[in-house]
């Protein structure tokens, strides 16, 4: 995906009836109000490459953007060396704050929505009329946590030495918040090419290629269309990683 997407506005979202966390974050005696009070404009964002900067005013002195559906990568360069941020629903982007073009070292920083993408514009208003239920707003920082919190799990899992290891628990990881337990294994049904899987990982993406191939004949992971399926128990200890 090399063109350029650009957002629409559709009908209004209702944050709270699509967000069932949030939606339980508030006590049930005022549930039904903060329901109501919740509708937020709402962008349509095809899959490719997002200016998301350009929609960043819509929601000025707000939340920002709330993913409601659809999965979108943030990738941040320095020189010719990429990682990348994998975001899906729930995750709240603040695409005003700067990516790193007001750091002292010249980090690139762009957006790439990998899959029809639903945003609530969680603007002003919307945030001035939800005051009234600090529950949501204690719900959204929250979140913001434990989005730093997954950050510094992939950093950890991208110092692992050992490539194989490394993709294995990449895999573990993403499959702790996308997985979908089946039959034949746990099914993590994520868009993820191998460019994708290197900038996450922090390797090389021919480096990747024959590591998940190596992974693949040891029958621990299994491409199924543009997902995986992974396939075992999940590496609890370090000997039990990269083991067919």
């Amino acid at each position: 995906m090399t063109h350029s997407s650009f957002s629409t506005i559709e009908a209004q979202a209702n944050v709270l009836l699509e967000d069932r966390d949030l939606r339980e974050a508030v006590p049930e005696q005022v549930r039904a109000s903060a329901v109501r009070a919740s509708v937020a404009s709402a962008a349509f964002i095809r899959p490719g490459t997002w200016n998301a900067k350009t929609d960043a005013h819509r929601t000025a002195g707000g939340f920002g953007m709330l993913v409601l559906h659809g999965m979108l990568v943030r990738r941040v360069g320095f020189g010719d060396r990429i990682g990348g941020e994998l975001l899906g629903p729930g995750d709240l982007l603040r695409p005003s704050e700067h990516d790193g073009e007001e750091a002292t070292l010249p980090f690139d920083a762009d957006w790439t929505v990998l899959s029809d993408l639903r945003l609530a514009m969680l603007d002003r208003r919307w945030s001035v009329r939800m005051a009234a239920y600090p529950d949501v707003s204690i719900a959204l920082a929250a979140r913001a946590l434990r989005r730093a919190r997954r950050l510094a799990n992939m950093l950890t899992i991208a110092l692992h030495p050992k490539l194989d290891e490394r993709l294995q628990l990449l895999m573990w990881e993403l499959a702790d918040r996308y997985g979908r337990v089946h039959r034949d294994g746990v099914h993590v049904e994520v868009p993820l090419t191998h460019e994708l899987i290197s900038q996450l990982a922090g390797a090389r993406r021919p480096s990747v290629s024959s590591a998940l191939t190596r992974l693949h004949h040891k029958g621990l992971v299994e491409r199924l269309g543009s997902g995986w399926i992974l396939h075992g128990e999940p590496p609890d200890t370090p000997d039990r990683l990269a083991r067919g």
